[in-house]
């Protein structure tokens, strides 16, 4: 603004000064007007901007004065909060203070607890590598069981056809009594081989026919059903009998699983629970898709029980849980576990 009116000043002494000096012309004096006429318009519209200004100054002035009023409030009201929450903390720490001494206890006890199951998992680890060692153990001494099973089948066999030559040449005629066939059947092995049929005088039966196996008239369904026929009956060593026959003429029928199974129950009621561990586990191993594997593994576990092989027993019963969690095998494989402990 104030350089506008030194220009205005100017330009007004310039103009007298022309025309002191004469020299102004008509053109230059109409210049001077005009430029004296916009810078009077500028200075006018300044003098408006400055009283504009001067009532936002005045507005604003009046907002901060509010606004200091509101701050003021608001720091009366923090002060007033602060003062509140300080009494606040204080109650709280005192309560913690309070509450702290059984959260102690708590903390010392579950550290206690948690050293006692450190021990316990270091007790369990080296029980389950007994276990896992008695395992073994027992698996290597089932194998050598099963051998000396099959040597000894081996050699009843061989005695068997000796028996069956012996035989041969000492039949009586008929009406004479009973064979010797007759009299030493029940001395036999559980290798069961049907007792031969009394050959034709005219042409005896070759020594291959007479070791092969016979089967019955009657046919798989028929042979099965009397042999669990017996068992059922109670008839244990019968049972055995026919279901061992069975297995040997027919060992491929869809019987078979069964047979096997029912043949280590024979031998479970027997009280023979190596041989009936043993028969269980063919049904596990030949058949592990069949319905009977859970009842196998199930009843494997219980002559483990009956044997005082506990700890294979736990494994076994575990395994019965593991596969087969859902049946009533595994219910009962729980039960059994809780019981032993």
């Amino acid at each position: 603004m104030r350089s506008n009116q030194k220009k205005i000043l100017s330009l007004f002494s310039l103009a007298c000064l022309l025309v002191l000096s004469g020299c102004a012309t008509q053109g230059d004096l109409d210049t001077v007007q005009r430029d004296t006429n916009n810078m009077t318009k500028e200075l006018l519209g300044l003098q408006r901007n400055i009283y504009d200004l001067s009532a936002e100054v005045k507005d604003v002035s009046g907002k901060m004065g509010a606004l200091e009023k509101k701050t003021g409030e608001l720091q009366r009201q923090v002060s007033t909060l602060n003062g509140e929450v300080k009494s606040k903390v204080g109650l709280l720490e005192k309560e913690m203070e309070t509450s702290s001494q059984p959260m102690r206890r708590y903390q010392a006890d579950l550290g206690a607890r948690m050293d006692k199951l450190q021990l316990d998992v270091q007790n369990l680890t080296g029980r389950f590598e007994e276990s896992k060692y008695f395992a073994e153990k027992t698996l290597g001494a089932t194998k050598n069981s099963q051998t000396r099973l099959e040597e000894l089948e081996k050699r009843v066999a061989a005695l068997q056809k000796n028996l069956e030559g012996g035989e041969k040449k000492g039949e009586p005629q008929a009406g004479e009594g009973k064979p010797p066939a007759e009299k030493g059947e029940n001395e036999r092995s559980p290798v069961m081989i049907p007792a031969p049929t009394e050959p034709s005088k005219e042409t005896p039966p070759s020594k291959k026919a007479e070791e092969k196996p016979q089967k019955p008239v009657s046919g798989p369904d028929e042979a099965y059903k009397k042999a669990y026929e017996k068992y059922t009956k109670g008839d244990v060593e019968g049972a055995r009998t026919d279901f061992r026959r069975f297995l040997e003429v027919y060992p491929k029928s869809k019987y078979s699983e069964n047979a096997h199974f029912w043949l280590g129950e024979s031998y479970f009621a027997g009280k023979k629970y190596e041989e009936a561990i043993l028969e269980y586990d063919e049904v596990i191993k030949k058949y592990p898709k069949g319905n009977k594997v859970a009842d196998a593994l199930f009843r494997q576990g219980m002559a483990f029980l009956e044997m005082k092989d506990t700890t294979n027993a736990k494994l076994i019963l575990r395994e019965v849980v593991r596969r087969f969690p859902q049946s009533d095998q595994a219910n009962r494989a729980r039960k059994k576990l809780k019981e032993i402990g």
